[in-house]
């Protein structure tokens, strides 16, 4: 008898009655005590712990301190009193003497009400290193509005890399601003800033390889799997690609570029940054016909903390931007002589995804339909 069968059958008799299943055998079951039910407590017997009322209090000082502050050492003690307050309150360890690693140490525990505020006012105070630690904290799945607009113009890259890279919704014109600061870098600071980008790419695309070298346990099979398939996917990321290329992936990556929202900001490109991106797609595409084994291995964050790993856009994603290029500027695509080239690659793509569309689809219908006959 399975042991659902033996739940909803139970025997007649009494005692297996009362005790359908003996879970250790040859002991015997204890008789009822009682077949009333248990008495319920009554509501006014419970009782909850208060909460800490310090954190409110100070997470209220704080939003409303931020306001008048006007200097960044200013705001450096204002988070500092916070995050101190909040480790006594929560028990947890002492604060580190620098601020950017106590951010990064209480991000389970910070506010998300004040991540924003935070982000702001550090933003406009100049307070980079705490900006970075709230971003690669992914406090900020919200960027507050026009944020990343502004530190385009000031040529932030490596906050605006991190702050694409775990928002949850940015804006079309965001979109644009970070598409124009990659495709065309405004000064010196922004390309060395983005070249620091593919720099830190190279390290963790090196670091993956190096782990694929030798010969590994019975038990390491699967993480093995994974550091190949990993490494694989960071070195077509870095490959041949640019500096400023490099810095396209972490838009390209996320989930918040849907086709209405890229769409706006894509149609507001001039010609060269349209050719530029254009390439970048081509190449994208091109290096997933080539490695067929390529796909997203989202679990290797967590296996091999290689975190770089998920900021390679996927073949969906490059081949829905592709399409939307293509449907805002096919006119201009056709008539400039210097996008000739790179229109007719997109083409032979094109035809070649869509022949194999059709015959995957014939396959899938004919596997339906033996399912279906069975």
């Amino acid at each position: 008898m399975t042991l659902l069968a033996a739940i909803t059958n139970p025997a007649t008799g009494s005692s297996e009655k009362a005790h359908p299943i003996v879970i250790t055998p040859g002991a015997t079951p204890p008789p009822p005590t009682s077949s009333a039910l248990p008495t319920s407590i009554p509501p006014s017997a419970w009782s909850l712990s208060p909460a800490d009322p310090a954190i409110a209090t100070a997470a209220s000082y704080l939003a409303a301190s931020l306001d008048s502050c006007s200097s960044l050492p200013r705001l450096r003690i204002l988070l500092t009193d916070f995050i101190t307050t909040l480790s006594q309150s929560l028990a947890l360890s002492t604060p580190a003497a620098a601020l950017p690693a106590t951010i990064r140490a209480v991000a389970p525990y910070f506010p998300a009400a004040i991540s924003s505020l935070v982000a702001s006012k550090a933003a406009s105070l100049a307070g980079h290193d705490i900006l970075l630690a709230l971003a690669e904290s992914r406090l900020l799945p919200h960027p507050p509005p026009e944020l990343i607009s502004s530190l385009c113009k000031k040529d932030q890259v490596d906050l605006v890399c991190a702050l694409l890279r775990q928002a949850a919704d940015i804006r079309s014109s965001e979109i644009l601003a970070a598409l124009r600061c990659f495709l065309s870098p405004a000064s010196d600071k922004a390309y060395d800033a983005m070249i620091d980008v593919k720099g830190r790419w190279k390290d963790a695309a090196v670091l993956a390889v190096n782990r694929c070298q030798g010969k590994s346990a019975g038990k390491r099979k699967r993480v093995d799997a994974a550091t190949r398939r990993v490494a694989l996917l960071l070195m077509m990321g870095y490959d041949r690609f640019t500096s400023p290329e490099v810095c396209l992936h972490y838009l390209f990556a996320s989930e918040i570029v849907d086709s209405v929202v890229l769409g706006a900001a894509v149609a507001e490109l001039d010609g060269e940054e349209v050719i530029k991106l254009m390439r970048y797609l081509n190449m994208w595409i091109g290096k997933y016909r080539r490695f067929l084994e390529a796909h997203m291995c989202p679990e290797a964050v967590e296996m091999l903390e290689l975190d770089q790993c998920d900021i390679v856009p996927s073949f969906g994603a490059v081949a829905r931007a592709l399409g939307v290029l293509l449907d805002n500027h096919f006119s201009h695509l056709v008539l400039n002589a210097d996008a000739r080239e790179d229109l007719r690659a997109a083409e032979l793509i094109v035809r070649e995804l869509t022949a194999e569309a059709e015959s995957s689809g014939t396959i899938l219908d004919l596997l339906h339909r033996l399912q279906l006959n069975k």
